[in-house]
């Protein structure tokens, strides 16, 4: 079984050593490592070429259109039996290629596996996450997967399609995110077995470590997103009315609390969610 990761990056060398010096130390290499560079120079191509003798690593360049679709390219190129998506900016534990190619090669019915996020100390990062093993439907998908912590089998894609390109960071549409949980969705939707395991993880930094004017922009971007998806996908109204209670509630815990920054973010979650949800289709 051969496994490949599709890596999406733009302007992010130093982040992209970070990635590919966590790769070359993993107990099993990835077979492949197909990198879709939309950079605005040749830095991050550079950083590539210095794992060239350590990976099997393809480089492609692509115009800026967003991360789905650079995923998307990569897709094309892809020989391997099982599919990563590693954000430029995590990093991978070692052993976690190795327990990958476990989990897929002792079931042959498992079409998705995905994990936890951690961040460098050891925290979950990225939101909630559920804390025990699961099989992933469409309601336990927005917390049981995000792109970088799942793998899929090749066959998924083939099944499936593609990722949806409006959708996610750099698309240049008002949906800043959700393009790897529409996907999931979809895919156990039309009857992939998909399974969440807390046990494995990937590393990425907390987005909400520091509350100012980007993350607040990247939060209505990001939930607008969320809110697009659940349209998308057909959820119930009271789905989505529970979708977006939860951050309104947050936002009075955290202000009875003094942190005044997440309180304001969990209000944008909340009514950008609505927002993403009520635009017209």
């Amino acid at each position: 079984m051969r496994i490949s990761l599709v890596v999406a990056t733009m302007d992010r060398p130093d982040l992209l050593r970070r990635l590919l010096d966590s790769l070359v130390i993993q107990t099993r290499l990835p077979d492949q490592v197909i990198l879709v560079d939309q950079s605005r120079d040749d830095l991050s191509e550079a950083v590539a070429a210095e794992f060239s003798e350590r990976l099997n690593l393809l480089v492609l360049r692509a115009p800026p259109r967003g991360a789905p679709a650079a995923r998307n390219i990569g897709l094309r190129h892809v020989d391997g039996d099982v599919i990563g998506f590693p954000d430029d900016d995590c990093w991978y534990p070692v052993g976690a290629v190795e327990r990958v190619h476990g989990e897929f090669s002792k079931d042959d019915h498992l079409d998705i596996f995905s994990g936890m996020s951690f961040n460098e100390k050891g925290v979950p990062s990225q939101g909630r996450w559920a804390t025990v093993r699961q099989t992933i439907d469409r309601y336990s998908a927005w917390v049981t997967q995000t792109q970088y912590t799942t793998f899929y089998r090749k066959a998924v894609f083939e099944k499936v399609g593609n990722f949806r390109e409006e959708l996610g960071t750099g698309a240049g549409t008002l949906w800043g995110s959700g393009e790897e949980t529409e996907f999931m969705i979809r895919s156990v939707d039309r009857g992939c077995h998909a399974v969440y395991d807390p046990s494995f993880y990937i590393h990425h930094p907390e987005p909400l470590s520091q509350f100012d004017a980007k993350t607040f922009s990247r939060g209505r971007s990001y939930n607008m997103g969320f809110g697009r998806v659940m349209k998308l996908a057909g959820y119930p109204i009271w789905f989505v009315g529970y979708m977006a209670l939860r951050p309104l509630v947050g936002a009075v815990v955290s202000l009875a609390k003094g942190s005044f920054g997440r309180s304001r973010y969990q209000l944008i979650a909340s009514y950008f969610r609505l927002r993403g949800w009520l635009y017209r289709l």
